[in-house]
């Protein structure tokens, strides 16, 4: 192991890592939450779910079309295996979307030790009150409520879908400097998940680093570091897109 591990350089890395996150959080989340109007599962899918006003019935049965086979194709398999067919109409229990920790797992080598990655510039997008940490427990859990489930795969299934027929939405955040995309994250199988980016990049460090770090924290995780050198050339989008049309006249 690096005996030139330097825990004060470390622990302000940490420090500056954590305030810079927090201040990112801030900003997605009041942008999700001022956009999270654009996310309108009501008005797509009108009847079939409850409490929502009738819409255009061939759109609303389109839309429930497509959903249905997104939900066959990705229930039925693992980790969730669910037979259960959808039933109408579908109660959505929140349609206010939440930022939510983008976690992975690493395995350090030689030692094989795993350790739990978190990133501080990336989020996934969920409704409220639906964790992707309680998700994964019920996942693992053999004990697991099968209504539970089901209610947490409709729900993430349903907020991909409605972001994806939105794309005036990404085309605001990526304008925004907190771009959209689409991701399987491990775990869930061929689920796919609504990821928020940032206007930087957060980086793991070499593995020794991270070792040493559980080691002293006495634990598995481990949060990727933002270098403050990133920050200071940080790319100014509007304006490459500015000088670029000014180049071709």
């Amino acid at each position: 192991m690096d005996s030139s591990f330097d825990i004060e350089a470390f622990i302000r890395q940490r420090k500056q890592t954590r305030v810079v996150s927090d201040l990112l959080y801030d900003n997605a989340s009041d942008y999700l939450t001022t956009l999270g109007a654009l996310i309108r599962p009501q008005m797509i899918f009108g009847e079939y779910l409850q409490g929502a006003p009738r819409g255009s019935g061939r759109e609303a049965q389109h839309a429930f079309k497509e959903f249905t086979a997104l939900y066959d194709s990705t229930a039925n398999a693992e980790p969730f295996r669910l037979l259960q067919e959808l039933d109408v109409p579908l109660e959505l229990l929140s349609t206010a979307p939440r930022l939510y920790p983008h976690e992975y797992d690493v395995r350090l080598t030689p030692t094989g030790k795993v350790i739990r990655v978190t990133s501080p510039t990336r989020w996934v997008v969920g409704f409220d009150g639906f964790s992707l940490q309680r998700f994964r427990h019920i996942i693992k859990d053999p004990n697991r409520s099968t209504a539970e489930l089901l209610r947490y795969v409709v729900h993430y299934l349903m907020l991909f879908y409605c972001v994806n027929r939105a794309p005036g939405l990404g085309r605001l955040l990526l304008g925004l400097r907190f771009p959209v995309s689409f991701e399987k994250l491990d775990e869930f199988g061929s689920m796919p998940f609504c990821v928020v980016g940032s206007p930087i990049r957060s980086h793991l460090p070499e593995q020794d680093t991270i070792l040493r770090s559980t080691e002293i924290a006495g634990n598995d995780t481990f949060e990727e570091l933002i270098d403050v050198a990133d920050i200071e050339s940080m790319d100014d989008a509007v304006k490459q897109r500015l000088l670029k049309a000014i180049a071709a006249v």
